[in-house]
Protein backbone atom coordinates (compact mmCIF):
# COMPACT_ATOMS: atom_id res chain seq x y z
CA UNK A 1 0.00 0.00 0.00
CA UNK A 2 2.45 2.43 0.97
CA UNK A 3 4.57 2.09 -2.52
CA UNK A 4 1.26 3.00 -4.38
CA UNK A 5 0.86 5.76 -2.39
CA UNK A 6 4.39 6.99 -3.16
CA UNK A 7 3.37 6.13 -6.93
CA UNK A 8 0.69 8.24 -7.07
CA UNK A 9 2.10 11.07 -5.26
CA UNK A 10 4.51 11.24 -7.80
CA UNK A 11 2.25 11.42 -10.60
CA UNK A 12 0.58 13.89 -9.48
CA UNK A 13 3.74 15.67 -9.34
CA UNK A 14 5.51 15.14 -12.76
CA UNK A 15 2.97 14.49 -15.36
CA UNK A 16 0.98 17.27 -17.45
CA UNK A 17 -1.42 18.30 -18.36
CA UNK A 18 -2.75 15.96 -20.71
CA UNK A 19 -1.16 13.21 -18.60
CA UNK A 20 1.46 11.95 -20.58
CA UNK A 21 3.39 9.60 -19.21
CA UNK A 22 6.32 9.16 -20.94
CA UNK A 23 8.76 11.07 -18.03
CA UNK A 24 8.30 7.12 -16.43
CA UNK A 25 8.78 5.37 -19.24
CA UNK A 26 12.28 7.03 -20.36
CA UNK A 27 13.34 9.84 -17.66
CA UNK A 28 13.99 13.66 -19.07
CA UNK A 29 17.26 13.73 -21.33
CA UNK A 30 20.37 14.17 -18.57
CA UNK A 31 20.74 16.34 -16.36
CA UNK A 32 19.68 19.79 -15.64
CA UNK A 33 23.69 20.40 -14.75
CA UNK A 34 24.58 19.07 -18.03
CA UNK A 35 22.22 20.68 -20.28
CA UNK A 36 23.56 23.33 -18.75
CA UNK A 37 27.36 22.95 -18.94
CA UNK A 38 26.61 22.03 -22.89
CA UNK A 39 24.42 25.11 -23.50
CA UNK A 40 27.50 27.52 -22.34
CA UNK A 41 29.95 25.22 -24.22
CA UNK A 42 28.31 26.15 -27.28
CA UNK A 43 27.73 29.90 -26.06
CA UNK A 44 31.24 29.92 -25.99
CA UNK A 45 31.67 29.22 -29.38
CA UNK A 46 29.15 31.14 -31.08
CA UNK A 47 29.26 35.01 -31.06
CA UNK A 48 26.67 36.77 -28.18
CA UNK A 49 23.58 37.26 -29.93
CA UNK A 50 22.72 41.66 -29.93
CA UNK A 51 19.10 42.83 -32.20
CA UNK A 52 19.27 45.77 -33.22
CA UNK A 53 15.67 47.33 -33.86
CA UNK A 54 14.99 50.45 -35.32
CA UNK A 55 12.01 51.43 -33.08
CA UNK A 56 12.14 52.00 -29.73
CA UNK A 57 8.56 50.69 -29.02
CA UNK A 58 8.59 47.70 -30.97
CA UNK A 59 6.68 44.34 -30.38
CA UNK A 60 7.57 40.41 -30.17
CA UNK A 61 5.21 37.41 -29.68
CA UNK A 62 5.27 34.86 -27.82
CA UNK A 63 3.92 31.30 -27.92
CA UNK A 64 4.73 27.95 -25.80
CA UNK A 65 3.17 24.31 -25.26
CA UNK A 66 3.48 23.38 -29.33
CA UNK A 67 3.43 19.88 -28.76
CA UNK A 68 3.96 19.30 -32.50
CA UNK A 69 3.45 15.76 -33.90
CA UNK A 70 2.27 15.59 -37.36
CA UNK A 71 0.80 19.52 -37.90
CA UNK A 72 2.15 22.97 -37.58
CA UNK A 73 -1.08 25.12 -38.04
CA UNK A 74 -1.10 27.08 -35.04
CA UNK A 75 2.59 27.83 -35.09
CA UNK A 76 2.94 28.85 -39.03
CA UNK A 77 -0.34 31.31 -38.29
CA UNK A 78 1.57 32.71 -35.29
CA UNK A 79 5.11 33.18 -37.25
CA UNK A 80 3.36 34.52 -40.18
CA UNK A 81 1.22 37.17 -38.10
CA UNK A 82 4.82 37.79 -36.71
CA UNK A 83 6.30 38.22 -39.72
CA UNK A 84 3.93 40.67 -41.77
CA UNK A 85 3.87 43.26 -38.67
CA UNK A 86 5.51 46.11 -39.15
CA UNK A 87 6.36 46.84 -35.23
CA UNK A 88 7.37 43.24 -34.51
CA UNK A 89 10.82 41.51 -34.94
CA UNK A 90 11.17 38.60 -32.96
CA UNK A 91 8.97 35.52 -31.39
CA UNK A 92 9.80 33.44 -28.40
CA UNK A 93 8.63 29.34 -27.63
CA UNK A 94 8.14 28.38 -24.56
CA UNK A 95 8.90 25.21 -24.70
CA UNK A 96 6.96 21.72 -24.86
CA UNK A 97 8.01 22.19 -28.59
CA UNK A 98 6.83 18.64 -29.68
CA UNK A 99 5.05 15.98 -28.12
CA UNK A 100 6.92 12.51 -28.58
CA UNK A 101 9.96 11.50 -30.00
CA UNK A 102 10.95 12.32 -33.34
CA UNK A 103 9.17 15.40 -34.49
CA UNK A 104 11.66 18.13 -34.19
CA UNK A 105 12.26 17.89 -37.42
CA UNK A 106 9.04 18.39 -38.16
CA UNK A 107 8.70 21.94 -35.62
CA UNK A 108 12.09 23.25 -37.05
CA UNK A 109 10.50 23.04 -40.69
CA UNK A 110 7.93 24.92 -39.61
CA UNK A 111 10.04 27.61 -38.33
CA UNK A 112 11.39 28.54 -41.80
CA UNK A 113 10.84 31.78 -43.66
CA UNK A 114 8.63 31.33 -46.50
CA UNK A 115 8.63 34.11 -48.61
CA UNK A 116 5.85 33.69 -50.39
CA UNK A 117 3.06 34.17 -47.46
CA UNK A 118 5.86 36.31 -44.79
CA UNK A 119 7.39 39.48 -45.40
CA UNK A 120 10.56 39.00 -43.30
CA UNK A 121 12.49 36.57 -41.81
CA UNK A 122 12.18 37.38 -38.09
CA UNK A 123 14.16 35.53 -35.71
CA UNK A 124 12.72 32.60 -33.31
CA UNK A 125 14.05 32.69 -30.06
CA UNK A 126 13.50 28.90 -28.65
CA UNK A 127 12.94 27.71 -24.12
CA UNK A 128 13.33 23.77 -23.82
CA UNK A 129 9.75 22.56 -22.03
CA UNK A 130 9.34 18.92 -20.48
CA UNK A 131 8.18 17.18 -23.23
CA UNK A 132 11.38 18.12 -25.49
CA UNK A 133 13.25 16.28 -22.68
CA UNK A 134 11.43 13.09 -22.78
CA UNK A 135 13.01 10.31 -24.83
CA UNK A 136 16.24 11.47 -24.95
CA UNK A 137 15.39 14.48 -26.93
CA UNK A 138 17.14 16.50 -25.42
CA UNK A 139 19.82 15.75 -28.02
CA UNK A 140 17.60 16.27 -30.68
CA UNK A 141 16.85 20.10 -29.25
CA UNK A 142 20.34 20.47 -29.60
CA UNK A 143 21.04 19.50 -32.78
CA UNK A 144 18.14 22.37 -34.16
CA UNK A 145 18.57 25.08 -31.34
CA UNK A 146 21.93 24.40 -29.94
CA UNK A 147 21.62 26.01 -26.04
CA UNK A 148 18.85 25.95 -23.60
CA UNK A 149 20.41 28.58 -21.36
CA UNK A 150 21.22 32.00 -22.68
CA UNK A 151 20.71 35.70 -22.95
CA UNK A 152 20.24 38.43 -25.81
CA UNK A 153 20.30 42.23 -25.80
CA UNK A 154 17.74 43.87 -28.35
CA UNK A 155 19.19 47.32 -28.80
CA UNK A 156 16.95 50.11 -29.83
CA UNK A 157 17.77 53.64 -31.11
CA UNK A 158 17.63 55.11 -27.14
CA UNK A 159 17.67 52.17 -25.21
CA UNK A 160 18.42 48.52 -24.80
CA UNK A 161 16.77 45.56 -23.11
CA UNK A 162 17.73 42.13 -22.45
CA UNK A 163 16.40 38.89 -22.33
CA UNK A 164 17.67 35.56 -20.88
CA UNK A 165 16.09 32.34 -21.25
CA UNK A 166 16.64 29.72 -18.58
CA UNK A 167 16.38 26.04 -18.56
CA UNK A 168 13.60 24.60 -16.22
CA UNK A 169 12.38 21.38 -18.46
CA UNK A 170 13.53 19.43 -15.10
CA UNK A 171 11.62 21.70 -13.19
CA UNK A 172 14.60 23.25 -11.39
CA UNK A 173 17.49 25.51 -11.98
CA UNK A 174 20.41 23.79 -10.24
CA UNK A 175 23.22 25.32 -8.68
CA UNK A 176 25.54 26.05 -11.59
CA UNK A 177 22.42 27.55 -13.84
CA UNK A 178 21.29 29.73 -10.64
CA UNK A 179 25.12 30.94 -10.09
CA UNK A 180 24.61 31.66 -13.94
CA UNK A 181 21.37 34.02 -14.04
CA UNK A 182 21.89 35.90 -10.45
CA UNK A 183 25.63 36.63 -12.20
CA UNK A 184 23.89 37.69 -15.33
CA UNK A 185 21.64 39.33 -13.61
CA UNK A 186 24.14 41.75 -11.57
CA UNK A 187 26.64 41.82 -14.60
CA UNK A 188 23.94 43.65 -15.99
CA UNK A 189 21.50 45.25 -13.02
CA UNK A 190 20.66 49.33 -14.03
CA UNK A 191 22.22 48.95 -17.84
CA UNK A 192 18.63 48.07 -19.89
CA UNK A 193 15.17 49.93 -19.74
CA UNK A 194 13.39 46.35 -19.57
CA UNK A 195 14.87 43.20 -18.57
CA UNK A 196 12.39 39.79 -19.56
CA UNK A 197 12.93 36.44 -18.68
CA UNK A 198 11.40 33.23 -20.35
CA UNK A 199 11.19 29.52 -19.54
CA UNK A 200 8.68 26.75 -19.53
CA UNK A 201 7.78 25.86 -15.80
CA UNK A 202 5.63 27.86 -14.05
CA UNK A 203 6.33 29.71 -10.70
CA UNK A 204 2.66 30.25 -10.13
CA UNK A 205 -0.95 29.38 -10.46
CA UNK A 206 -3.58 31.58 -8.88
CA UNK A 207 -6.33 28.41 -9.18
CA UNK A 208 -6.86 24.62 -10.20
CA UNK A 209 -7.23 24.60 -13.97
CA UNK A 210 -4.13 23.29 -14.64
CA UNK A 211 -4.31 20.06 -12.15
CA UNK A 212 -1.56 18.20 -12.47
CA UNK A 213 0.97 20.37 -13.78
CA UNK A 214 3.89 20.77 -11.47
CA UNK A 215 5.61 24.02 -10.31
CA UNK A 216 8.98 24.87 -9.08
CA UNK A 217 10.14 23.69 -5.95
CA UNK A 218 8.60 26.24 -3.24
CA UNK A 219 12.22 26.79 -1.71
CA UNK A 220 13.38 27.53 -5.09
CA UNK A 221 10.65 29.91 -6.14
CA UNK A 222 10.95 32.13 -2.73
CA UNK A 223 14.70 32.37 -3.65
CA UNK A 224 14.44 33.27 -7.51
CA UNK A 225 11.56 35.61 -7.18
CA UNK A 226 13.94 37.70 -3.84
CA UNK A 227 16.80 37.84 -7.04
CA UNK A 228 14.31 39.02 -10.03
CA UNK A 229 12.99 41.31 -7.45
CA UNK A 230 16.04 42.68 -6.62
CA UNK A 231 17.82 43.16 -9.85
CA UNK A 232 14.46 44.84 -11.52
CA UNK A 233 12.80 42.22 -13.81
CA UNK A 234 10.31 43.40 -15.69
CA UNK A 235 8.33 40.27 -17.10
CA UNK A 236 8.23 36.50 -16.24
CA UNK A 237 7.34 34.86 -18.96
CA UNK A 238 6.13 30.94 -18.59
CA UNK A 239 4.18 28.13 -19.85
CA UNK A 240 3.50 24.73 -18.89
CA UNK A 241 0.27 25.00 -17.53
CA UNK A 242 -1.85 25.28 -20.56
CA UNK A 243 -4.09 28.15 -18.63
CA UNK A 244 -3.31 31.83 -18.31
CA UNK A 245 -2.52 33.27 -14.87
CA UNK A 246 -0.85 36.86 -14.84
CA UNK A 247 0.03 37.47 -11.45
CA UNK A 248 2.65 40.77 -9.75
CA UNK A 249 4.53 39.33 -7.15
CA UNK A 250 7.73 41.49 -5.04
CA UNK A 251 7.37 44.21 -8.24
CA UNK A 252 7.58 41.28 -11.36
CA UNK A 253 5.22 40.23 -13.20
CA UNK A 254 4.79 36.65 -13.73
CA UNK A 255 2.39 36.08 -17.08
CA UNK A 256 1.74 31.99 -17.95
CA UNK A 257 0.72 31.80 -21.24
CA UNK A 258 -2.42 28.94 -22.94
CA UNK A 259 -1.18 26.54 -25.19
CA UNK A 260 -1.25 26.59 -28.72
CA UNK A 261 -1.63 23.35 -29.64
CA UNK A 262 -2.95 22.54 -33.27
CA UNK A 263 -5.93 20.32 -31.42
CA UNK A 264 -6.32 23.06 -28.15
CA UNK A 265 -9.86 24.18 -27.87
CA UNK A 266 -8.71 27.94 -27.10
CA UNK A 267 -5.30 28.03 -28.70
CA UNK A 268 -3.91 31.81 -27.92
CA UNK A 269 -0.37 33.20 -28.48
CA UNK A 270 0.56 37.02 -26.77
CA UNK A 271 1.80 39.74 -28.33
CA UNK A 272 4.35 42.70 -26.18
CA UNK A 273 5.25 45.91 -27.19
CA UNK A 274 8.05 47.70 -25.46
CA UNK A 275 7.68 51.26 -23.98
CA UNK A 276 9.49 53.16 -21.58
CA UNK A 277 7.21 52.48 -18.67
CA UNK A 278 5.74 49.38 -18.98
CA UNK A 279 5.00 46.17 -21.45
CA UNK A 280 1.82 45.99 -23.05
CA UNK A 281 1.08 42.38 -23.25
CA UNK A 282 -2.44 41.28 -24.97
CA UNK A 283 -3.82 38.14 -26.09
CA UNK A 284 -4.77 36.90 -29.49
CA UNK A 285 -7.17 33.76 -30.07
CA UNK A 286 -5.96 31.29 -32.91
CA UNK A 287 -9.35 30.22 -33.58
CA UNK A 288 -10.02 33.69 -34.98
CA UNK A 289 -7.76 34.35 -37.55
Amino acid sequence: MKQNIVYIIALTICCSCDLDLSGFIAPPSDTVRQRFEQSQAWNDAHDAIHLSVPIDNYTFYVGTDIHTQTTTDNLTAMLTAMRNDNNAYFALLLGDLVHGKGHFATFANALQYDAATQARNDTVFTAVGNHDLYFDQWNDYRTHFGTATYAFVVQTPHHTDLFVCIDTGSGTLGNEQQQWLQQTLSENDGKHRHTVIYTHTNLFKDDNTGFPTSNMALEETFALTALLQQHHVTLYLQGHNHCRHDILYRDVRYLTIETMQDKAERPYYMTATMSDSDIDCQFVSLREQ
